[in-house]
C-alpha cells in the first residue's frame, strides 16, 4: 500500500405525515407475541445494525437485548412514523438498489413487540450475528490521501464549511474502482467529500495545504460560469469520493467503468464540521482502490443541476427553485444525491429525452438535510445526447419549519448552512475519452422570486 501522507451524525427520529402505499410481502402474519431473539433481532440486523452498532454514526446500538430495550418505545415511534430507517424517496417512483424501507408486517412486528413489553425471548433462538466490515469499508486501500496534520476544532459555536487542499503528488495517471472518505473524527464530521482537482488547476492555489479555507458567499454560485475561488476558477469537479449520514464507499465499476485521476492531480477535501461541546481535532482521509487498467467507460460523480438564483423572502412556507443541464453527448445516470440545506423540504427529479418523453426518477417528498441519502439506481438509466434533466426544489423559510434556523432572515445562495443550495450530484457513466468539461450545459432559474 502507498500512503500519501502529506500525510457522524445521528438525528433523532421526528414523524412526519406522510401517505406511503402498502407493502405486500409473502410471508406470514407477523407473529401475536413475538420476542427480540427470535422475531425482532433479525430484522434490525437486515434494516438497523449499519448504523445502529458500535463505532457507526448512530449514538446507539441495536446489536443485543440489552443495548436496544430502553429504545423500545422510541423505535416503534420511528418506524410507525417511517423516520426510520432513513429512507426519504417515494417508493411509487423509480427503483433503487440501496431501497431500505419496513414492510407494513415488519412495522406491525416491532410495534406489537414494544406493545407487549419488549419481550427478550428465549436467547438460543437469535440469529448468529452478522459480521461488519471494520476499517474500510471497500476493502484495504491501495493509496490513503490523508490530511498532513490535525485540524483543531472549537468546542462550540458554528464552524463554517470550508476546504482543505492535500497535495497528493500522484505520479501517474490512475483507473480508480472504488473510493471511500474516512472521517478521522467521526464525532465532528457531518459530511465531507474529496474532490478530485485537475492539474494546472490555479482553483484554491493560494490556499496553504492543510489549513482549512472558508468560501466566501456566493463564491461557486453556478458552476455552469466559474467563479473566482482563492486566485483561480473554479473547475469542473470530479468527486472522488463523499461521506455522510446515508453515504459511505462508493465502488464505480458498475458499466465497466472505473473513475479517472489524471497525474498531477491533487484532492480538495470540503468539510462541515459539527461542534460536541469539547475542543476535539480530526483527521480524515479518502482510501483509493485502483483499477486493474484502464475500462472503456469512464463513471463521474459532478454536480448535474445547480442553481444559484436563490433568494427566498422572510417567512416564505413555499419558495420554489429549478435547475436544468442539457447532456451534450451519450450517458448513463446510475445515482443521484439531492443537496439542500435546512429550509429545504421537497426535491425532484426528471428527464426530459429529445423526442419529448418525460420520466420522473426521483421524487423526495420530505427532505431531510441531516440524512442527506444517495439513491443509487437499480438499472443505469441512457440519457441520449439532448437529453434535459431538470430538478425541482421547495424550501420553507416560516415558523413552522422545525429545522428553519432564522425564519425572519432573507435566504441566498451560500456554502453554510444557514444559507440555500439547490443541488442534484449525479453519478453518470460516459465514454473514457470523452472531455468531462462538455458533459452537461447547465441553466438555473428561480421560478418564484422572493416578494
Amino acid at each position: 500500500m502507498k500512503r500519501v501522507c502529506l500525510s457522524a451524525l445521528f438525528a433523532a427520529a421526528v414523524a412526519v405525515t406522510v401517505t406511503w402505499p402498502s407493502f405486500v410481502t409473502i410471508q406470514a402474519a407477523p407473529p401475536a407475541a413475538p420476542t427480540f431473539n427470535k422475531d425482532v433481532l433479525p430484522v434490525l440486523q437486515k434494516q438497523c445494525q449499519e448504523c445502529h452498532r458500535p463505532n457507526s454514526i448512530a449514538p446507539m446500538s441495536f446489536m443485543t437485548y440489552k443495548d436496544t430495550r430502553p429504545y423500545a418505545r422510541a423505535i416503534e415511534k420511528a418506524v410507525v412514523g417511517r423516520t426510520m430507517p432513513p429512507w426519504f424517496a417515494d417508493p411509487t417512483i423509480g427503483h433503487f438498489k440501496n431501497t431500505k424501507l419496513l414492510s407494513d408486517d415488519e412495522i406491525e412486528l416491532l410495534s406489537t413487540w414494544v406493545k407487549n413489553g419488549a419481550p427478550e425471548g428465549d436467547p438460543k433462538d437469535a440469529p448468529a450475528p452478522v459480521q461488519f466490515a471494520e476499517g474500510w469499508t471497500i476493502g484495504k486501500p491501495d493509496i490513503i490521501v490523508e490530511f498532513p496534520k490535525d485540524i483543531q476544532l472549537p468546542a462550540t459555536g458554528v464552524i463554517d464549511q470550508s476546504n482543505l487542499v492535500v497535495r497528493a503528488h500522484f505520479e501517474k495517471d490512475m483507473w480508480v474502482k472504488a473510493a471511500e472518505v474516512k472521517p478521522g473524527n467521526a464525532r465532528v464530521v457531518h459530511h465531507m467529500k474529496a474532490i478530485i482537482r485537475p492539474p494546472n488547476s490555479t482553483w484554491l492555489a493560494s490556499v496553504p495545504e492543510g489549513e482549512l479555507y472558508v468560501p466566501q458567499r456566493g463564491e461557486g454560485a453556478d458552476r455552469s460560469t466559474p467563479q473566482p475561488s482563492a486566485s483561480g476558477p473554479l473547475p469542473v469537479q470530479d468527486i472522488l469520493a463523499k461521506y455522510n449520514p446515508g453515504v459511505a464507499g462508493q465502488t464505480f465499476t458498475v458499466g465497466n467503468a472505473a473513475k479517472f485521476i489524471a497525474a498531477g492531480s491533487d484532492i480538495v477535501f470540503e468539510i462541515h464540521y459539527t461542534t460536541t461541546g469539547k475542543p476535539e481535532t480530526d483527521r480524515s482521509a479518502v482510501g483509493i482502490v485502483l483499477a486493474d487498467g484502464p475500462p472503456p467507460i469512464r463513471h463521474l460523480t459532478v454536480t448535474g443541476t445547480n442553481n444559484g438564483n436563490i433568494d427566498i423572502a422572510p417567512g416564505d412556507p413555499d419558495y420554489e427553485v429549478h435547475g436544468e443541464a442539457t447532456l451534450a453527448s451519450d450517458a448513463k445516470l446510475v445515482w443521484v444525491q439531492p443537496h439542500q440545506h435546512y429550509r429545504g423540504r421537497f426535491f425532484e427529479m426528471r428527464v426530459i429525452y429529445p423526442n419529448g418523453e418525460t420520466k420522473t426518477v426521483l421524487r423526495v417528498p420530505n427532505y431531510r438535510f441531516d440524512w442527506q441519502v444517495g439513491y443509487e439506481l437499480a438499472e443505469p438509466l441512457d440519457l441520449p445526447k439532448g437529453t434535459r434533466l431538470e430538478t425541482i426544489g421547495r424550501y420553507d423559510n416560516s415558523a413552522a419549519n422545525k429545522f428553519n434556523p432564522d425564519p425572519t432572515a432573507r435566504v441566498k445562495f451560500g456554502l453554510q448552512s444557514n444559507d440555500e443550495m439547490h443541488v442534484a450530484f449525479m453519478g453518470v457513466l460516459v465514454d473514457a475519452k470523452a472531455d468531462p468539461t462538455k458533459i452537461f450545459v447547465r441553466r438555473g432559474r428561480s421560478v418564484q422570486p422572493a416578494q
